[in-house]
């Protein structure tokens, strides 16, 4: 069997012909022709027509989309200018990215924590740090594309929620098993939630398919 037969070897030349589709049919010819002098003269000299040789042969020969570039780049055969390296993709804007989802998951806790702990030491509702903190989980979640609508809207109300509840808590949980069972059964459910809007949105940063707003 001829080197050149080789199914290796096919199979390059044929996408080496894919790859030279704009050139003039006798500027392919000479291109093919020359890369198959080159494969035969590479063989030839190690001997044999092996799977390894011939994979060999054509990692050096390049791969198709190589050899094509450097047929157009040189302009002996260039109808066309030479490929351009891809430009750098857009970066993602800031919120979107995919550290976003988890700093809002620790922010989130903090805040629900910090709730449940000030109302049960200080009997205090809301504290700056807690507004604080729910203005930059609302910004972030805000101009974010990871998260649904719905997504939004359980991160922007969950601080004031917590609150709520625990406020009710404070009037209706003077018991000692209500006073513990209320602010536990809260940071749970919480968290719970919290987990839930993260692992959806870091799925989406992962993908880098953010919703459409």
């Amino acid at each position: 069997m001829n080197s050149t037969q080789h199914r290796l070897v096919s199979t390059y030349l044929d996408d080496l012909t894919r790859a030279l589709a704009d050139l003039a049919p006798p500027d392919r010819a000479e291109v093919l022709a020359g890369v198959r002098e080159h494969i035969e003269a590479g063989l030839a000299a190690r001997g044999g027509a092996s799977d390894a040789d011939v994979s060999a042969v054509l990692s050096e020969v390049g791969t198709p989309e190589e050899v094509a570039r450097e047929a157009y780049s040189t302009g002996q055969y260039a109808e066309r200018p030479a490929p351009l390296p891809a430009g750098p993709q857009t970066q993602p804007r800031l919120s979107d990215r995919s550290w976003v989802p988890g700093l809002v998951a620790i922010l989130q806790v903090l805040g629900v924590l910090l709730v449940v702990t000030t109302v049960v030491v200080s009997a205090a509702v809301i504290t700056g740090v807690q507004i604080l903190l729910w203005i930059v989980v609302a910004l972030l979640v805000g101009t974010s594309r990871l998260w649904t609508a719905q997504g939004t809207l359980l991160h922007i109300l969950l601080l004031p929620i917590v609150i709520v509840l625990m406020w009710v808590g404070v009037l209706v949980g003077q018991h000692m098993v209500a006073a513990i069972m209320v602010p536990s059964a809260i940071v749970i459910g919480s968290v719970w939630l919290i987990i839930r809007l993260t692992v959806a949105a870091q799925r989406r940063a992962a993908t880098g398919q953010p919703l459409s707003r």
